[in-house]
């Protein structure tokens, strides 16, 4: 009986082995109700045997050897927990120990980074401030030459250095001023740029003013010149020819051709720098146009002077005629130099229409004192001869005298 016990109990405990094995699931709860079936009928047989005490001490019997299986598993594992439990914890205090030092590197990193975010603020604000200072610096330089300039360029206009002076106020537009434009100051200066060119051609056209002014005397003296190495000519085809009469009414042209050994005397020059110099600046300016209109206007002007000169057709006075003659020779030339030399300024037509004005105020001026010309026949031979001379000087530079020949033909051959 006690036997048969012992088999189901041991049968009972792999039935209970089985349920943890077999966890929670479906299968472990029938293998639990399998043996809940096979429990029953041992214990109602033990009672109906009237066997507890002999069932009680079989299961405590069972337990005791359970126990001692237990003991004897533990006994021998045990050796290798209780080491594996020191090396826990001696991994523990190493954890706690690499916790603390990285919670100390931590600290000091946290630390390292907040100074060194404090050093690099301060490099980002010093660099800022570097830049503000470039650039003011940058600026100031800037403001410096652009002042140093405009000193300069009041400077050479006032001693009359004008192409350095426009080479200057070129520079300052086209350099300078796009980086001070930011600011009031170059605002400012840039609204005085006009004042500044005006003040240069004004002082340019001052001087080229006091230049024609100043060619009165220099036309005067190269008007005589002409006239006088005219009259060496004319005495040389004298020579050449008896009949003088009529070759005061015949081209020159063959007598200008076999006179050319004649013409190599010294030629005359006339400065014209001061004109050059206007033009140029008013080019530089875009005031071209401008200056062209105002120097014909000035140029028109003084020929009106010149031929405004008071004359009498007396034999003691034909003096002042024959200077404006001198004046009206001299003043042709400088014309004629100027449209070789610019005749993209002077064309011309310019020098045509004005010869062709000078020689109908002549011609005005001639006519109403023809009564007294005809009158006096010495006055109307000198007034001849000086005519003559006249025509073949203007000829020679290319000038048509046809109009003032008809009118020499019809004072004097009528």
């Amino acid at each position: 009986m006690a036997d048969s016990i012992q088999q189901q109990l041991q049968q009972l405990v792999l039935l209970s082995d089985s349920v943890g094995l077999g966890g929670v699931g479906s299968g472990g709860v029938s293998t639990v109700e399998e043996a809940m079936e096979q429990l029953g009928p041992l214990i109602h047989s033990v009672y109906r045997a009237n066997k507890q005490k002999l069932f009680q001490q079989q299961v405590e019997l069972f337990a005791q050897r359970k126990d001692a299986e237990i003991m004897k598993l533990c006994g021998s594992y045990h050796q290798e927990f209780v080491q594996s439990v020191a090396q826990l914890l001696k991994v523990r205090q190493n954890t706690s120990e690499l916790q603390e030092k990285v919670v100390g590197l931590n600290v000091e990193l946290q630390q390292s980074g907040k100074t060194l975010y404090e050093k690099k603020a301060e490099l980002l604000s010093l660099r800022h401030e570097h830049r503000n200072i470039q650039a003011a610096i940058d600026t100031v330089q800037s403001s410096v030459e652009v002042v140093r300039m405009v000193a300069s360029f009041d400077e050479l206009v006032a001693t009359k250095q004008y192409y350095s002076a426009i080479k200057t106020m070129g520079t300052l537009k086209e350099t300078y001023m796009p980086q001070v434009r930011k600011y009031a100051f170059g605002r400012l200066l840039e609204t005085s740029i006009p004042k500044m060119e005006s003040k240069l051609q004004g002082a340019a056209l001052s001087d080229m003013k006091d230049w024609l002014y100043g060619l009165k005397k220099t036309t005067r003296d190269i008007g005589r010149h002409l006239t006088l190495r005219m009259k060496k000519k004319q005495v040389m085809w004298a020579e050449r020819d008896s009949s003088v009469k009529e070759r005061y009414f015949v081209s020159s042209a063959v007598q200008f051709v076999l006179d050319e050994e004649f013409d190599q005397d010294d030629p005359i020059s006339v400065e014209m720098m001061p004109l050059y110099q206007c033009l140029h600046i008013n080019e530089k300016l875009g005031r071209r146009a401008e200056f062209r209109r105002s120097f014909t206007e000035d140029r028109s002007d003084q020929l009106s002077l010149i031929l405004a000169s008071p004359v009498q057709f007396a034999l003691a006075s034909l003096g002042p005629f024959e200077s404006m003659l001198h004046d009206v020779i001299g003043f042709f030339i400088v014309e004629h130099n100027i449209m070789a030399s610019a005749p993209d300024f002077r064309s011309k037509s310019d020098v045509d229409a004005l010869w062709d004005t000078g020689i109908a105020k002549l011609s005005d001026i001639i006519a109403r004192n023809i009564q007294a010309i005809r009158e006096d026949a010495e006055v109307s031979g000198v007034l001849q001869e000086l005519l003559t001379t006249f025509t073949y000087v203007m000829e020679e530079n290319a000038y048509d005298v046809r109009k003032l020949r008809e009118l020499m033909m019809a004072i004097f051959e009528s």
